[in-house]
């Protein structure tokens, strides 16, 4: 079991700290985990490309009880990401004055259902973060400048057309075990450092992997952290 650091006793008086986001945005990231969490477990998905879990990832997260679940979804950042359509990332919408061609799956799709409504809810959040606060979009959503840069750049329609896309919502950490029993831990112990030292080893998982697919052995090329 990973010994998580402590949490300090706050003193008489101190405000609460909320991180990045105000206490609005992070109610509503709460929402959206716990929601992402429930559809993307559910057995109606089991098969589901979308859901994307690995089976050992999966099986432990559906044996959490939802209580815990739920303090797991109030972590300051994501549960999933946002993967735009590869024909958008080709073309991004064009400036003010022209509208630019979508997919036709994603501007006729009217597929009902929890999971349509929960991807629009995540799409329409991130523009939020995007418009009001670009480092958080990096750091809740880990949405790349390119990325941010086309969600901006969009219309409503454009970007409810968007959000039609089943694929648009994928799990983050979908084969990291360790990752989820840290977040786990953190979650039943009600420790705020704890959830912020699971995002950063997160976070460190996902630089590992981003450098194992563009061929950098991992550990090479990097700055030792400053002291």
């Amino acid at each position: 079991m990973t010994t998580l650091p402590s949490d300090p006793v706050p003193a008489a008086g101190t405000p609460t700290r909320h991180g990045l986001l105000p206490p609005a945005l992070r109610r509503d990231l709460a929402d959206l985990n716990s929601q992402f969490l429930d559809l993307s477990l559910s057995v109606d998905r089991a098969a589901d490309p979308c859901a994307g879990w690995a089976e050992p990832v999966r099986r432990h997260l559906r044996e959490i009880d939802r209580p815990t679940r739920a303090k797991m979804a109030a972590a300051p950042f994501a549960l999933f990401r946002l993967v735009l359509p590869v024909p958008l990332l080709a073309a991004p919408p064009e400036p003010a004055g022209g509208v630019a061609d979508l997919p036709s799956s994603a501007a006729t799709s009217t597929s009902p259902g929890r999971w349509t409504s929960f991807t629009h809810q995540a799409a329409f959040f991130a523009r939020r973060l995007v418009d009001g606060a670009a480092l958080a979009a990096n750091v809740v959503l880990d949405l790349t400048p390119e990325t941010q840069s086309l969600l901006a750049a969009m219309a409503p329609s454009q970007l409810a057309a968007v959000a039609a896309q089943p694929e648009l919502v994928r799990p983050r950490w979908p084969d990291h075990l360790r990752f989820w029993e840290m977040l786990e831990a953190a979650a039943r112990r009600n420790s705020a450092i704890g959830l912020q030292w699971a995002h950063c080893v997160g976070v460190c998982l996902l630089g590992v992997e981003a450098e194992g697919a563009a061929g950098i052995p991992a550990g090479v090329g990097r700055r030792r952290p400053r002291r």
